[in-house]
Formats: structure tokens, sequence, C-alpha cells
């Protein structure tokens, strides 16, 4: 079986390096992005199965809400997970009308992150 891939996109490098630890260490295939423009040109090049996006990227070209809808506009059974640090209803009603599977709030705690890494790992998955 190859190896599953996740997008990790978030404008802080330390989120990028504490969940691409994380997921490495369960095996995954890990890609990061510092910005929207550098997610979707990952995100065309590897075609992961799962994302992680940063909500509010305030330096990137687009945010992580158009990251999301861009992705889904490519192919909708990519497994999209949303964070932020803000609790926004609004946002996060946008998120789910687009296809997010999942949001949430930052500071991410360690057993929540776990919990996504243990549904990706079996989340089932066909191209």
């Amino acid at each position: 079986m190859d190896k599953k891939t996740v997008l990790i996109v978030d404008d802080e490098e330390n989120i990028c390096l504490l969940f691409k630890d994380i997921f490495e260490r369960e095996s995954f295939m890990v890609y990061t992005a510092a910005s929207g423009q550098e997610a979707m040109e990952l995100f065309n090049k590897f075609k992961p199965q799962a994302c992680i996006i940063d909500v509010h990227m305030p330096f990137s070209e687009f945010d992580g809400i158009e990251v999301l809808k861009r992705i889904k506009e490519i192919d909708k059974k990519t497994i999209c997970t949303m964070v932020t640090r803000i609790d926004d209803v609004e946002v996060m009603n946008k998120a789910a009308d687009l296809g997010a599977e999942e949001y949430l709030i930052k500071p991410v705690r360690l057993e929540m992150l776990q919990k996504l890494v243990e549904r990706l790992k079996t989340a089932e998955y066909y191209r």
C-alpha cells in the first residue's frame, strides 16, 4: 500500500513543523506550504489525499477558505481539515459548505491532533 499523503498549509512555521513531525511518525508523506499559492502548487504536483489548512494567512495571496475551495474544485474526495485561532461560526459554516470535513481551533491539543491522524490513517480514499 502506498503511503498516505497530507499537505499542511499554515503561515506559522512552528505549526507546520509540529504537524509534520506527528504525521511523519505515523508514516505519512508530508508536504508543507506557508501560503495559499504554495499550497496550490504542491497540491497540483503531489495530489495529497488530505489537507490541513489554516484559515487565516494574512501574508498570503489568498486565505485558507480560498485554498479549500480550489482544492475541492480539483478533487472533491480530498479530505480537508480547517485550523484557525478564531472561533467564527460564519467561517466554520462556509468551510463546511465548501466541503471541509473538520474544523479545529488553535492551539490544537495533541490528543485532538492524534485523533485526526488516526481518522486520516483509516479514511477510505479512492482516486
